[in-house]
Parts: structure tokens; sequence; C-alpha cells
């Protein structure tokens, strides 16, 4: 992945290329969205983290990856409207922190799709990981994601370039360096993932559709949505890859050209994925999910209890008199799982179930 600023020396009278322009304002508009979305999912996560729910903990995960791809933006718009004035160090920590955050982005967004699957479909299997199996998936996320962004530090270097650029970019000691890495992003990002995201929310959307208390439409919905963003976003800069490896191992130069050029345009389109998260898997998705979570354990606790039904549909009236539904499967904490931020809402659906 080539996410190198390549940029006219601040010496040099050569104007600004309407890429660079373009590249500058796309980077500028991830700033100002993605920044406030990801503070967003921050602050509705933080009130139900005590509880120990894993699905806002894996998501306040998934919020700080993004904005430690988010905040640097600034650095490097500078650079590209610019010169990189910032020296060696920042260039290797900045671009390890990218490729830190996109790492654990990626996994935090694999793991969603394993865990939701396991949870609302296999609540028992899910509840034997226990809070330290949790823990240490969550640590181990970062953790391995720490350890495969450590390239970055090696590889980064400032240069300037015979034509007066100035360059915070990846250098390789020789071709078979260069592939390896590439292999290894796109394993680790795109050709692992990618199918297990599939894999997963097509199981959890064949199982939910089974039953006539979820809403099937709403689930392919959420299910076609984290796919298409997954894949639009993430499937540009791969393909740019393989055009690398196939260039370098080929020893094609017109391809390895093509491939250069193209890295920075794919490369802007993974900034777009961090901008874009919150409303994919924060605000939009849960907010499906959970409404159909909540309308089978609501039905579930009707069957079970009856009498307790009754009572606490007569308590709509009162906000003091919500409660959280709960079956006798110790299956009551699955919406505070999957509804962090919803459960007000699902008192709507309370009511329509009511009727």
């Amino acid at each position: 992945m080539n996410l190198s600023i390549s940029v006219n020396s601040s010496n040099s009278s050569t104007p600004l290329s309407p890429e660079t322009l373009a590249a500058s304002s796309v980077l500028g508009l991830c700033f100002a969205l993605g920044v406030p979305g990801n503070i967003a999912v921050l602050v509705l996560l933080s009130g139900w983290l005590k509880g120990g729910s894993f699905t806002p903990r894996l998501m306040l995960s998934l919020a700080i990856s993004d904005l430690m791809t988010l905040l640097p933006l600034p650095v490097w718009i500078y650079a590209l409207l610019h010169d990189w004035v910032f020296g060696l160090g920042l260039c290797k920590f900045f671009s390890y922190v990218v490729y830190w955050s996109l790492y654990s982005s990626v996994l935090c967004v694999t793991l969603l799709s394993v865990q939701r699957y396991i949870q609302v479909l296999h609540p028992q299997k899910w509840a034997k990981i226990g809070a330290r199996g949790q823990n240490g998936l969550v640590s181990g996320i970062w953790i391995l994601s720490g350890v495969f962004a450590c390239y970055s530090l090696v590889q980064r270097h400032v240069k300037l370039e015979k034509d007066g650029r100035l360059h915070c970019r990846a250098q390789y000691y020789n071709n078979s360096e260069r592939v390896a890495t590439l292999i290894l992003e796109t394993v680790v990002m795109f050709a692992v993932p990618f199918p297990l995201l599939v894999y997963f929310y097509v199981l959890l959307h064949r199982g939910v559709s089974q039953s006539s208390f979820f809403n099937a439409r709403r689930m392919t919905r959420l299910v076609s949505r984290i796919v298409a963003t997954f894949f639009f976003f993430w499937v540009p800069i791969h393909v740019n890859n393989i055009m690398l490896i196939v260039a370098v191992l080929l020893s094609h130069d017109q391809l390895l050209r093509f491939a250069e050029a193209g890295s920075n345009i794919a490369g802007a389109l993974t900034f777009i994925n961090s901008c874009v998260n919150p409303f994919i898997y924060a605000f939009s998705a849960e907010a499906d999910l959970c409404g159909n979570v909540a309308r089978a354990l609501i039905f579930m606790n009707s069957c079970v209890n009856p009498l307790m039904y009754t009572f606490s549909f007569r308590g709509l009236n009162h906000e003091s008199s919500i409660q959280k539904p709960k079956d006798s499967n110790g299956r009551q904490d699955i919406l505070e799982e999957h509804c962090p931020f919803h459960w007000q809402e699902s008192k709507t659906d309370l009511m329509e179930l009511n009727t």
C-alpha cells in the first residue's frame, strides 16, 4: 500500500496540480466529517463500557482506530500543499500510526462480523468465552496490528528527488522486500478479512431470516451496506497492490508507473472508509440490528412469562418502569450487548407488538 506523500518543494515554482488540489480537498473533507463522527461514537459508547459489554468495546476500538487514521490528516494536507518539513522522525511516526490504525480497523470490522453471528445465533457459545477471553480479543487486535505495522518504521524515509519533490515514502532494499510487503498488506487487510466478513454476515442473515420475528428486509440492507462498503473502499488499493507485485516480478516499467500513479487515488479511499465507518457500524448498522434483536427478545419474554409481559406494557406510559427484557435462557444481556445506545428506540417496537 503506497501511502506516500509526494509533493512539490516549497522552493519550486511548479504550480500545484489538479490532482494535488483534489487530494487535499478530499482529505480535508474526511477530516471534517470523520473526526466529529468518530468522537460522537466515543461519547455515545462511553456510558456503556462499565457493564462489560463486548460490542461497545469493539466499536470503541474501531472508532479509536479511525481517529488515529484521521487525526494526522492536517499534516499530510500541509505536506501536499507545501512541503514535507517535519523531518524523518515524524515521517516514520505518522506512517506507523496510519498503518497501525488501518490494520486494527480491518481486524475490528472482521471480529465484529464473527462476534455478531455467534452472539445472536449461538449466545451460549459466546458466553463460554468469558470476560477474560473478550479482553484477550481486544488486546490481541491492537498488539497484532502494531506488530504488522512495524515494517513502516524501517521502510519510511524522507528523500528530496532531483526534480525538487520531497517525499515521505517507503524505500525498499530490493524487489523481494517490496513484494513481501505488498503481499502481507493484501493478505492481512483483504484476502482473509473480506471472505470472513461475507461468510459470517451471510450466515447471520440466513439465521435471522428463518424467524418471522426478525425484519429480513432490514437485515438484508444492513448486510449489503457492510459488505459493499468494505469492498468498495478496500478493493482498489489491493488491486493496485497486485498490479505492483506483477510489475515488479515481471520488471514491467509501464505497468509499474501506472500502478504507482494510481496508488494515491486508491489510498485516499482508505481514509474515506475511516470517515464513513461511524455511520455504517455505530449509527446505521446498530439501529437496524437492534430493532430486530429487540423484537425477538420481547416476543420470547412474552412466551416465558405472560404476566410479566402484561405488566411491562402497562408501564410503558411511565419512563421509569421500562425494563430490559429477560428470558430464562440467560440472554438478558444480548439487547444491551448489541444495542448500546438504541434501547430507548425499542419502546416503539414494544408498543407495536402489543397492538
